[in-house]
């Protein structure tokens, strides 16, 4: 089947590279980059405006030297003048911080929006054997936490480190016109750092990289614990639960202790290394002083540049912590948002004008795993208005029959037509619009029963709602419920599972499309229920083609043709009285669910 690949920024071969990752974020920001550099734009003025200052500073010390040197009365006016225009400098370097800390913060907002939308529409455009092959809780876990993460830090995370790097760059230029010899003094325990800092980047990055999966495979683990506990429970499951939550919290909590004293020795280094600065301005700079090489606003300048130097350095080992955390969670982003799609449909738009339901399936194969067919030639012409039963032990291709007549999958080779029409030539939500389908798992989603029911239709009357659920046989509940339609339905409401089937048959009934699956609708119903259903289903399927999987075979007695698989082929097909005549496959299959029956 062919896949579109994935956008160009996530294209990269480095994708799994640090610095590889680090541009695709850069690249993937588009249009709210303008952001970004409208910021760091105010941040490197901001930063010139602050390296200036010790030079006035400098002035105004060398100015109160010079006078009390030679004896002169100190020129107030001019230190007023020099102070004024340090405070002009300095208050709008803060005001141009503030407002670049709001712009890239801002622009942080806009990337997780941005991250989140793109997420979902790539939950709606990958193809479906994705989610086969995942847990619902890494998914979720990219989608929130990982995107998350990048929302809140990426653009904060990428300010610090060119705001570290330019205010380190232009306060070394500035030690070095104010003093080179002092400036290279300064410079030799500042070099020592930062190859240190190179080497514990480079061995914390994996321990980043190890959290953030952890923290997936930890939400994997809760939300199928979750859903699964009653069995779990009545298994006596917990204690392997216990052992796999544990194992993988143990994993999540040394690769955090790694990574938080990886970081925190970052920056305790760089402090040690700032205070390493300050002893050596103070002492060969106090020796210069009494040499005549420099004056005292030599030194104050460069107590203030160490500071200016040194205290980035500070900053640049913690928001590399943060950068590294970034950079992971964007490496599962980006390796989620770079699986290949499914194929554009934007060309297709062959459609039934007077939908009969004529479905032919013409040699049909598939494959779910490349080699392994599951179906073998599947070929059959089904007339508009029969109801066709697929029957066959688990693993015959029953369902995966349906998924590809519902375009859930394409076929490997051969087609399958509606009305003469190929589906191949059709969109796949038109194809799937043509169907009614009730699902062997009911799914219902928090909100109320007419939400439940009404779903994703517009201008239905509570009279119509109300209708299909007396027809499905909900009509009982509904009247026992104060709020009757309004309830809310949550994962906790008390609902059977057969009132959870009838409500997925009340949605089906509003719908009323051209066409019907049931795929195993009436298997985890009791019999009282069962009839309900049934009684729903013979008014859904009434005049419409239906396809009706089923292990309980009793339930497709009346069916107009029922087709036997096995092993991805018909083995045999007829009528109910046909197929038990031949006592055949078929016969077995029948036979054997009364063989117990007293």
């Amino acid at each position: 089947m062919a896949m579109i690949e994935g956008p160009l920024w996530a294209r990269s071969k480095n994708i799994n590279n640090f610095w590889g990752t680090f541009w695709s974020l850069i690249r993937y920001m588009g249009k709210y980059r303008l952001m970004l550099y409208l910021g760091l734009l105010m941040v490197i003025v901001a930063t010139a405006m602050s390296l200036t200052g010790p030079q006035i500073l400098s002035s105004i010390a060398d100015s109160i030297q010079n006078s009390i040197e030679n004896e002169m009365a100190i020129d107030t006016d001019r230190i007023a003048f020099l102070a004024l225009i340090a405070v002009a400098l300095y208050v709008s370097s803060m005001l141009l911080s503030t407002i670049e800390h709001y712009i890239i913060g801002a622009s942080s907002e806009y990337v997780a929006r941005k991250m989140r939308k793109d997420l979902s529409d790539k939950l709606n455009s990958i193809h479906i054997s994705y989610f086969d092959n995942s847990t619902s809780g890494d998914i979720m876990s990219r989608v929130s936490n990982d995107a998350d993460t990048v929302g809140k830090s990426c653009s904060e995370s990428m300010t610090h480190l060119v705001v570290a790097t330019i205010s380190i760059i232009g306060a070394f230029i500035m030690m070095l016109y104010t003093c080179p010899e002092l400036a290279m003094l300064s410079a030799v325990p500042s070099a020592v750092g930062f190859i240190i800092v190179y080497i514990l980047v480079r061995v914390s990055q994996k321990y980043f990289r190890i959290q953030q999966t952890k923290l997936g495979s930890m939400n994997a683990l809760v939300d199928e614990n979750y859903r699964g506990h009653e069995i779990v429970k009545l298994y006596g499951g917990e204690k392997n639960a216990w052992e796999r939550f544990n194992g993988i919290n143990e994993q999540l909590y040394i690769s955090s202790i790694h990574t938080r004293f990886l970081s925190g020795l970052m920056s305790m280094l760089m402090n040690f290394i700032s205070n390493i600065g300050y002893l050596t301005v103070c002492v060969f700079g106090s020796m210069m002083v009494i040499d005549g090489k420099i004056g005292y606003g030599t030194v104050v300048a460069f107590i203030v540049y160490i500071k200016l130097f040194t205290q980035p350095m500070v900053q640049l080992s913690e928001s590399l912590g943060s950068i590294q955390m970034v950079v992971a969670a964007s490496e599962r982003v980006f390796e989620f948002l770079s699986l290949p799609e499914m194929d554009d449909e934007s060309d297709k738009d062959a459609v039934i004008e007077d939908v009969h339901g004529n479905v032919e399936f013409r040699d049909v194969r598939f494959s779910y795993i490349e080699g392994k067919e599951v179906i073998h030639g599947f070929s059959q012409s089904i007339s508009a208005g029969s109801r066709i039963a697929i029957v066959g032990p688990t693993g015959a291709g029953k369902t995966t029959l349906a998924n590809l007549l519902m375009k859930f999958y394409e076929p490997d080779s051969g087609s399958i037509f509606i009305d003469g029409v190929n589906t191949s030539d059709m969109r796949r939500h038109y194809v799937r619009s043509l169907f009614n389908v009730v699902l062997q798992d009911s799914w219902l989603f928090n909100g109320t029963i007419r939400e439940n029911i009404v779903f994703n239709l517009a201008d239905i009357d509570d009279e119509r709602v109300m209708d299909a659920c007396i027809k499905s046989g909900l009509g009982p509940l509904i009247e026992s419920l104060p709020e009757g339609l309004d309830t809310i339905i949550t994962d906790k409401s008390s609902l059977s599972g057969g009132q959870k089937q009838q409500m997925m048959m009340a949605r089906m009934l509003i719908r009323d499309a051209p066409m019907v699956i049931l795929d195993e609708a009436t298997s985890s119903v009791d019999t009282r229920t069962e009839k309900h259903i049934q009684e729903a289903m013979e008014i859904m399927m009434r005049g419409k083609t239906s396809f009706v999987i089923a292990h309980r075979l009793s339930t497709i007695i009346n069916s107009d043709l029922i087709l036997v698989l096995k092993d991805g082929d018909i083995v045999e097909q007829g009528t109910h009285q046909e197929l038990l005549e031949r006592k055949g496959f078929y016969y077995t299959l029948y036979n054997s669910q009364f063989e117990n029956c007293t």
